[in-house]
Formats: C-alpha cells, structure tokens, sequence
C-alpha cells in the first residue's frame, strides 16, 4: 500500500462530499426529483468505498498486520509522513461528510414532522360543534374539518 491507494478513497469521499452539498440543497428547496436521483449516485458512491476499505484491510493483512482499524493503525505507524498526511486528509474529509450527513438528517426529520402534522391535521375527524339549524334545533357538526390545533 503507498499513498496513491489512499488518493482513490480522497476522491471518492470528495465526490461523496458534493453528493451532500447537493443533497443539502434539495432538501432545503424541497427538491424531491433532485433528491431522488441523489440517492443512486450516494449510493454507488459509498459502495466504492466500502470496497476500498475492505481492499485496505486485505492489503494490511498480507503485510502481517491484523484486518482491521487496530491493524492499520499499526501498519500507519510505521509509514513515512508523505502516507500518514494521506490518511489525515482522508479522514478529516470523512470526518466532514459525517457532518453534512448528519445536517441533512435533521433536514429529512424536519420535512418528516412538518408532513407529520400536515397529515395529522387533514386526518382529524369533523369538529364536535353544535349549530342551529333553520328550525332553531340543534345539530351536531358542520362537515367541516377543524383547522386548528
């Protein structure tokens, strides 16, 4: 493994990175289309990266370090600067793409309350007044739903 290994994953977490500022942006002009076609391409996107963490634990492992996080932090003490700047770099870009992904999930949960209660309010049953009728009796409800909460 050489810095170049990590310059693929620097581009797709760059990539994954506009992914989010798009998404950002439809969720906050409530572009469903935009967002639709969003979801393939984050998708496809976070796959590449799966692969390429998985090819990373493949590649320490063949050096004799364990598979894992623990194992590569090994294998990073052991590197020249030129990689561990590589690893730092990569990491603080998915250290800001957890960040924008969590923005856009308190975005997504917003429109998911504010259609909550849009659909809570149209499902209310008929208001429970009484009115007079013509013939001065009453009568129970108009047919009208109560728009107020």
């Amino acid at each position: 493994m050489t810095t170049a290994s990590f310059e693929r994953e620097i581009a797709l977490t760059d990539n994954l990175l506009e992914l989010l500022k798009r998404e950002q942006t439809s969720l906050v002009k409530v572009d469903v289309d935009a967002m639709e076609g969003l979801l393939n391409e984050k998708s496809r996107v976070l796959q590449d990266l799966n692969s390429h963490t998985q090819a990373r634990y493949q590649a320490v492992a063949a050096l004799g370090f364990d598979a894992n996080e623990r194992g590569l932090a090994a294998w990073l003490a052991v590197q020249d600067d030129d990689i561990k700047t590589s690893w730092n770099h990569f990491q603080g870009l998915i250290g800001q793409a957890k960040e924008f992904n969590r923005l856009n999930g308190m975005l997504i949960n917003k429109h998911f309350n504010r259609n909550q209660q849009v659909l809570d309010t149209l499902g209310r049953p008929p208001a429970s007044s009484q009115f007079y009728g013509p013939n001065g009796q009453a009568s129970a409800g108009s047919g009208l739903y109560n728009t107020q909460a």
